[in-house]
C-alpha cells in the first residue's frame, strides 16, 4: 500500500514538474499598433460649437488594425493554438492636429475591440476626460482576455466619446497601443 501511496505521489510531483516547465517556457511578446482617426463632424452644428446641456454621444469611424500575429507566432516559435492569453496592454490617444486643441471638448471616451468573427467589447475608457491635455491614456477594462481577438489577421478598434463641445475641424487623435501576448511553444 505504502509504494501505490508513494508512486502515486511521485506521480503528482512530476505532473506538477511538467507543468511548471510548461509555464516557464511561456514566451511572452506585444503586439504594438498605431491609427489615426479624425474626429467626425456632428451634422447641424458647426465646428467649435457649444453643444446643448447634457452634450452628445460621438461614435468614431472603425480603425482597422492588422494583428500581424502569425508572423509573430512564427517568429517566437509558438503558434495560435497554444496561445496562454492577450489582453490590452496599454491605449494612449494624442491630438495630433491642430496645434492647439486639447481634449476639453470630451467628457468620457470608450474603445470597443471587434472582429469580422468575434463580437465588439469594451477594452478600455476614460470617464471624466482631465481638461487641458493633447494626451490621455485610457483605462484598461480588467478581466478581458482577447486570445480570440489577436489570432485574427486583423481587428477594428472603434472610439466611441461624449464630448459637451465640438473641437476645431480637421481635429485628428493619434491612437497608439499594445496587445500583451503570452504563448507557449510545447
Amino acid at each position: 500500500m505504502k509504494k501505490i501511496v508513494s508512486l502515486a505521489f511521485l506521480g503528482l510531483i512530476s505532473m506538477a514538474a511538467c507543468q511548471k516547465i510548461k509555464s516557464i517556457a511561456n514566451i511572452n511578446f506585444t503586439i504594438p499598433f498605431s491609427q489615426s482617426v479624425t474626429v467626425p463632424d456632428v451634422a447641424g452644428y458647426p465646428s467649435g460649437a457649444v453643444l446643448p446641456n447634457g452634450g452628445l454621444t460621438l461614435p468614431f469611424p472603425p480603425m482597422t488594425v492588422a494583428t500581424n500575429s502569425q508572423q509573430l507566432f512564427k517568429q517566437y516559435h509558438a503558434s495560435s493554438k497554444n496561445l496562454v492569453a492577450a489582453s490590452l496592454d496599454n491605449m494612449d490617444l494624442q491630438i495630433t492636429a491642430p496645434p492647439n486643441q486639447t481634449f476639453d471638448f470630451v467628457d468620457s471616451i470608450q474603445l470597443f475591440i471587434s472582429s469580422e468573427t468575434v463580437p465588439e467589447i469594451l477594452v478600455a475608457y476614460l470617464y471624466n476626460v482631465p481638461k487641458g491635455q493633447t494626451k490621455i491614456n485610457l483605462l484598461i477594462t480588467p478581466g478581458q482576455n482577447l486570445k480570440s481577438y489577436v489570432v485574427q489577421d486583423s481587428v477594428t478598434l472603434r472610439l466611441n466619446a461624449h464630448i459637451n463641445a465640438l473641437p476645431q475641424g480637421g481635429t485628428t487623435l493619434q491612437a497608439e497601443g499594445a496587445f500583451h501576448v503570452t504563448a507557449n511553444p510545447l
